[in-house]
């Protein structure tokens, strides 16, 4: 998967080792008046003008925002299957790991290495000035690797340091147990609210040595997210690695909906 291709992610802390079909500007049609008439020619808020929301839905005209997948071996394959999503188009791909995560990294991360994968999308960058509260995706699951009772699905972000070339910041969401293998499509949303004062409640946060972040570092790290991943797994827990996952992705999001 894109983890196998970035040597840092060995350390993500488990115990084992504006394009695309319905990109939109979340801006009003029109501003209004105390009385509750339109006006055309109100200037737009800030807000209104930076907020992004969009859905990547493998349709018909996609066009793969974010080259999202599971691994970047020629030998694995990824294609975009035109029908069997939820509904519709949707993105299959298949990994040989003992942690599966769906990723997609900015130019910005780990520079050298696999940058052929990477994409400069709307799903990476300034959290924070695009206002977005919701990363989002539907999830099937076709085929196990290996599954055990202690795999969760988890939203992992990290930032990269270009002073330092390592880990700025990197955190996990683990949004809920994974018991028993999934059935057909799943929606899973995570609260990201990159505009919070505080670091939200339920992420584990830390800077790149490890130490827990602070508030005001996520203030900053909302500002250059350069890795984001869905992964089928928990931090700090060990997995074992044998067959092949084959996985299928749809209506990846980010905004201010779930």
């Amino acid at each position: 998967m894109l983890y196998r291709l970035y040597p840092v992610l060995a350390g993500i802390g488990l115990a084992s080792v504006a394009c695309g079909d319905n990109a939109r500007l979340a801006t009003p049609d029109a501003s209004t008046l105390p009385d509750g008439s339109a006006t055309l020619d109100a200037p737009l808020s800030p807000d209104a003008a930076t907020r992004v929301d969009f859905t990547e839905t493998f349709n018909a005209g996609s066009m793969d925002v974010g080259n999202w997948g599971l691994t970047t071996e020629a030998s694995r394959a990824r294609m975009i299957r035109p029908d069997g999503g939820d509904p519709d188009g949707y993105l299959y791909a298949e990994v040989s790991t003992s942690i599966p995560t769906w990723a997609t990294a900015s130019p910005r991360f780990q520079p050298g290495v696999g940058d052929g994968a990477k994409r400069d999308s709307t799903f990476v960058g300034d959290y924070y000035t695009n206002d977005i509260k919701y990363v989002s995706a539907d999830l099937q699951i076709f085929q196990v690797g290996v599954w055990t009772p202690d795999r969760g699905l988890t939203l992992h972000l990290m930032s990269w340091d270009d002073t330092t070339n390592s880990v700025a910041f990197d955190a996990f969401y683990v949004l809920t147990d994974l018991p028993e293998i999934p059935v057909g499509w799943n929606h899973h949303a995570i609260e990201v609210d990159a505009r919070s004062a505080t670091v939200p409640p339920g992420w584990e946060f830390t800077r790149g040595d490890g130490t827990t972040g602070t508030d005001a570092d996520w203030a900053i790290f909302m500002h250059q997210i350069d890795l984001v991943g869905f992964g089928l797994w928990k931090p700090h827990f060990g997995y074992p690695n044998r067959g092949i996952w084959q996985l299928g992705i749809d209506n990846v999001h980010v905004g201010p909906q779930p």
